[in-house]
C-alpha cells in the first residue's frame, strides 16, 4: 500500500476527473446548424412539414431541436447548411428568420452537465473582423447644440437680456448680449450654472463659450464606452458566440465577430447610428424656394430614404431615448414591411400630449437624419405605440429593430479596417494546430520514456493531464482559444516537461550521493520544489503583464500560459509525486531506472 497521504490523491482525482469530463466536448467539435425564429404572432409551418421539404431536396439533416427560441436543424457540413437555408427562406413566411449558425455537437448528457466545447476564435472559427472610428467630435458638437438651447432657456430665465446664442464653430459657442454689463453678469452666472464651459469675453457684449478640456475628454471617454456597451447589445441580437469587443486608442473600436457569415448585414447593424428623432413637417413652406436655399429661420431641409424632400422644424419634439421596444412585422392592410415601437411611461405621455396638439398635422419620423415616414396625425394616440413604415423588406425593418432596441450610439462610427476570415482558413488553422500539439507531445513523449524510463513515462502522463486541465478551464471560463493560444499550449507542454526534468536530475543526484531509491525520491521532490516555483513564477509574471496589456491574440495567448503554468505546478510535483507513490507501493526498491 503507497505511503502517500489519502487525501493528497483525492485532490488529485478532484482536478483530473473533472478536467477529463469538461475537455471532453472538444473532441465532438461542432455541428452546421440553422436556426429558424419568428416574431411574436407569426405562424411558423409544423415542423414535420420543414422536415419534409429539406428531405424532398434530399438535403440531409443529423438532427433537429425545438425550444422556446425557435426550431434548429443541424447538418452534416456547411454545403447542406447552405441549401437548407435557401429553401427555408423561400419557403416560411417572410418575415421568419433564418440564421446561420455553429452548435456543440456533445451529447446531451454532457450538455446536461454544462460542458462546452471551447469557444473558437476569429482565426480558427472563420468570421469578420472590424476596427471601428467613433467620431467623438460629432459628441462635442452635440453638446454645444444642447449647451446653446440650455443657455437660451437660462438667460430667459435670469432676467437677462440676450441678443443671441449661436454655435460659430464645432466647439465654440457665441452669447451676445444686450450690454457689457449684462455680459458680465451674465459670465458669472454661467459659470456657476454651466461648470464644464469656459467663457472668454471678446468685447461689445460678447461671450465666447467653448467645453473645458477635461470636460470634453471626459464626454469622448464616456462616447467611446457607451458605444461599446451599443455595439455588444446589437451583436447580442444576433446571436454572435464570443464576440470580443475592446477599445483601441482614443477613437477606435476592435470587434471580432467569430462564425458570422453575413458580413454586410453586421456591418450594417454595428455601424448604423440609429438616432430615432420626431420632428413636426412646416406645412407652409414654399418648397421651391427651400430647395434654392430660402428657409425660414429655426426649419431646416432634410431628405427621405427614398430622396424627397422635406422642410422639418428644427426642434426634436420626441426622440429614441424613451423607446421601450421595438419588432418588425408585416402591416395587415398594406402587406408591407413594419417596425412596431413602444414608449415607456414618459415617452408615452410626450407622445400623447405631442398627438393631440397636433391632430391633422404631418409628423416627420427620422433614423439618422433621413425622413423614414411623414405621416399625419389622424388623432390622439395615449397608448403609447407607433408604427414606422416605409421599408423596402422585412429584413431592413428588422435591422432597424434590432437597432433600435440595442439603442442608439452617441456618435457616428465609421469602418476603418475590415478583414474577412473563412472557415476554410479557420479550418486549415486547426489542423495545423492539432498537428503541432500532437507531434510536440509525441516527441516529448519519445524522448522522456528513452531518457528517463518509467519515470518518463510519469511525465509524459502529466503533460496530458495538463493539456485537457488547459481545455476543460478554458470550457468553464468561456474561454475563447485562437491561434496563439494553440502556440501557448505547445509552448506550455516544453515547460510541463522541464518542471519534470528538474524533479527526476535531483533525483538522480541524491541516487549519485549513496542515498537509497525512497530516500532519493523524497528529497528529489522537496528539493526540487522551490526550483519549480521560482522558474514558474516568473513565466507567470510575463504572462500576466502580456494579458494585462495585450490586446486580442496576445491576451489569448497569455490566458492559456497563465492557466498552464499553474497546472505543471500541479502536476509535476503533487501529482507526479502521487503516481510515483502509487506504483512503489510500501515495497523496499533497491534500484530505480531513472
Amino acid at each position: 500500500m503507497t505511503r502517500y497521504p489519502w487525501w493528497k490523491y483525492l485532490i488529485i482525482l478532484a482536478v483530473v476527473l473533472p478536467s477529463f469530463l469538461y475537455a471532453l466536448p472538444n473532441f465532438f467539435g461542432w455541428h452546421a446548424a440553422v436556426e429558424v425564429r419568428a416574431p411574436v404572432g407569426t405562424q411558423l409551418p409544423p415542423v414535420a412539414t420543414m422536415q419534409g421539404w429539406l428531405a424532398s431536396a434530399h438535403i440531409p439533416v443529423t438532427r433537429t431541436v425545438t425550444d422556446a427560441s425557435g426550431i434548429t436543424f443541424f447538418f452534416p457540413n456547411d454545403n447542406a447548411q447552405g441549401l437548407a437555408e435557401t429553401l427555408l427562406q423561400n419557403r416560411l413566411p417572410r418575415n421568419a428568420q433564418v440564421i446561420l449558425s455553429q452548435k456543440p455537437a456533445e451529447p446531451d448528457w454532457l450538455a446536461a452537465l454544462g460542458a462546452q466545447p471551447v469557444n473558437l476564435g476569429l482565426d480558427l472559427r472563420g468570421g469578420v473582423y472590424l476596427l471601428l472610428k467613433v467620431d467623438t467630435d460629432a459628441v462635442i458638437k452635440h453638446a454645444l447644440e444642447e449647451d446653446r438651447n440650455r443657455l437660451r432657456s437660462f438667460l430667459r430665465r435670469k432676467d437677462l437680456q440676450y441678443l443671441n446664442v449661436e454655435q460659430t464653430g464645432p466647439d465654440t459657442l457665441s452669447v451676445q448680449m444686450a450690454s457689457e454689463q449684462l455680459a458680465r453678469e451674465a459670465q458669472a452666472a454661467i459659470a456657476r450654472e454651466f461648470p464644464d464651459l469656459a467663457l472668454a469675453p471678446e468685447g461689445q457684449g460678447i461671450l465666447q463659450a467653448s467645453l473645458t478640456p477635461a470636460a470634453a475628454q471626459k464626454m469622448q471617454d464616456d462616447a467611446l464606452q457607451q458605444a461599446i456597451v451599443v455595439i455588444r447589445n446589437r451583436i447580442d441580437e444576433l446571436g454572435v458566440a464570443e464576440p470580443q469587443i475592446q477599445r483601441q486608442g482614443k477613437e477606435h473600436i476592435a470587434v471580432q465577430l467569430p462564425g458570422v457569415q453575413d458580413t454586410q448585414r453586421a456591418k450594417e447593424i454595428i455601424g448604423s447610428t440609429a438616432q430615432l428623432e420626431f420632428k413636426m413637417v412646416a406645412e407652409r413652406v414654399d418648397m421651391a424656394a427651400a430647395l434654392k436655399g430660402q428657409i425660414p429661420p429655426g426649419d431646416a431641409l432634410y431628405y427621405g430614404v427614398d430622396g424627397t424632400p422635406y422642410v422639418l422644424h428644427k426642434e426634436t419634439v420626441l426622440t429614441g431615448r424613451y423607446l421601450n421596444g421595438a419588432s418588425a412585422g408585416i402591416d395587415n392592410n398594406t402587406g408591407q414591411a413594419i417596425v412596431n415601437i413602444s414608449f415607456d411611461s414618459v415617452g408615452t405621455r410626450i407622445f400623447g400630449d405631442l398627438t393631440s396638439k397636433h391632430v391633422g398635422q404631418r409628423m416627420a419620423i427620422l433614423l439618422d437624419n433621413k425622413v423614414v415616414t411623414a405621416p399625419v396625425i389622424r388623432e390622439a394616440i395615449t397608448g403609447g405605440r407607433a408604427q414606422i413604415d416605409g421599408f423596402s423588406s422585412l429584413k431592413d425593418a428588422s435591422n432597424v429593430a434590432i437597432e433600435l432596441r440595442a439603442g442608439a450610439l452617441p456618435a457616428p462610427v465609421h469602418v476603418s479596417e475590415e478583414r474577412t476570415v473563412g472557415p476554410t482558413l479557420g479550418q486549415d488553422s486547426i489542423h495545423d494546430g492539432v498537428m503541432a500539439v500532437i507531434f510536440g507531445m509525441l516527441f516529448v513523449v519519445l524522448f522522456m520514456t528513452f531518457y528517463y524510463r518509467a519515470f518518463g513515462l510519469i511525465a509524459d502522463l502529466a503533460i496530458l493531464v495538463n493539456v485537457l486541465f488547459i481545455l476543460a478551464v478554458l470550457s468553464l471560463m468561456g474561454g475563447t482559444l485562437t491561434l496563439p493560444g494553440i502556440a501557448g499550449i505547445v509552448l506550455k507542454i516544453g515547460l510541463a516537461v522541464d518542471a519534470n526534468v528538474l524533479v527526476f536530475e535531483r533525483i538522480r543526484e541524491e541516487l549519485r550521493r549513496g542515498m537509497s531509491p525512497r530516500a532519493s525520491i523524497d528529497a528529489g521532490f522537496k528539493r526540487a520544489f522551490a526550483t519549480i516555483v521560482d522558474s514558474n513564477i516568473t513565466v507567470l509574471i510575463a504572462a500576466l503583464t502580456l494579458f494585462q496589456f495585450g490586446t486580442g491574440a496576445i491576451k489569448g495567448f497569455a490566458l492559456v500560459l497563465t492557466i498552464g503554468v499553474l497546472v505543471s505546478m500541479f502536476t509535476a510535483t503533487l501529482m507526479s509525486r502521487g503516481i510515483v507513490e502509487f506504483a512503489l507501493g510500501r515495497r523496499r526498491v533497491q534500484k530505480l531506472w531513472i
